[in-house]
């Protein structure tokens, strides 16, 4: 159950600071300026009718409890105990906000209305940014007014996101990056996010696939159809709960690591990108071999040239 929480409380305001400053610069938020205030739920639902991908506009979620901390008055002496829980509620309704806000920031996708897996992406996106970028949003919102770390034990920034939609897509990241001799650090994830975030949801596969090594040499149908293979495992592995995520044999990182191979054998040899008729052509199995050519002059003169693959270096759209 939710209610519309007032356009006066200090709540609203506090969730207006966070989504000022949440997400990559220059995005257009699709926050239709509500918020909703619920009993349960500690996670922001990813599911296609809440997600609000698949609207125009959306409001954002949130819990009750963090409605009272950052409503409430700080008490003027607090036990450490009492400050250490004051502060991890404070941290985590920053960062529900803030994932939600990001989640926001994505076009609408091309066809509707968007499928789970697409909103899955987006999720597990917005939760990556949120925890590599929380201190920041802390620090830039009304949230760095609430309280202070001085005395909190503990003072620290954590948001553990939707879980299995999270650690899949920080485990793709992260296998693209290694693919690429990269260990990834905080900024290539924001990077990684900021980019994605701003594209439509259909045509974020692509883009990943386009990252891994030889990725940016494929055609455009290339692209695509290994992003949708992509696309099915990364369901699989948010539907089996990507167990061992964080390691080299996650669901989502095994699944990365195939697609890697797939571009490495499609893209052997080639030196720059090609269109995509060219590449019809190429995997034409009924074009006439050029070898053993037969005619009048079959034998008594220099051997034909080879047809070869016009290949094309401008950067393609």
């Amino acid at each position: 159950m939710a209610e519309l929480l007032p356009y006066d409380s200090r709540a609203g305001a506090w969730a207006e600071s966070i989504v000022s400053v949440a997400g990559p610069n220059g995005a257009n938020t699709r926050w239709d300026g509500e918020v909703m205030v619920r009993d349960g739920d500690r996670m922001p639902s990813v599911t296609t009718s809440e997600s609000g991908m698949n609207g125009l506009q959306y409001y954002l979620f949130i819990l009750r409890e963090h409605q009272q901390a950052v409503e409430q008055q700080t008490p003027a002496e607090l036990t450490a105990e009492q400050r250490q829980e004051r502060w991890d509620t404070l941290v985590e309704a920053t960062g529900y906000v803030t994932s939600q806000a990001t989640g926001l920031l994505t076009p609408l996708a091309d066809m509707h209305p968007v499928g789970q897996v697409d909103a899955d992406l987006n999720g597990g996106l917005a939760d990556v940014w949120t925890q590599e970028r929380l201190q920041h949003v802390w620090q830039h919102s009304d949230s760095a007014g609430l309280m202070s770390a001085d005395g909190v034990p503990n003072p620290h920034f954590t948001y553990a996101g939707r879980g299995p939609a999270a650690d899949a897509t920080r485990d793709v990241l992260t296998e693209i990056a290694r693919q690429n001799g990269q260990e990834p650090s905080s900024g290539d994830f924001v990077e990684s996010c900021d980019e994605l975030i701003r594209m439509k949801p259909d045509h974020r596969w692509a883009a990943l696939v386009a990252k891994l090594p030889g990725g940016e040499t494929l055609s455009r149908d290339e692209q695509r159809n290994l992003g949708h293979r992509l696309r099915t495992q990364f369901k699989s592995a948010v539907d089996a709960r990507n167990p061992g995520s964080g390691t080299p044999e996650s669901p989502a990182t095994v699944a990365t690591r195939k697609v890697a191979s797939a571009v490495r054998t499609t893209t052997q040899g080639r030196t720059g990108p090609i269109d995509d008729r060219t590449a019809s052509f190429a995997r034409d199995a009924a074009l006439p071999a050029a070898d053993g050519a037969k005619g009048s002059n079959a034998g008594t003169g220099p051997a034909p040239k080879k047809p070869g693959l016009r290949i094309f270096r401008g950067l393609r759209r």
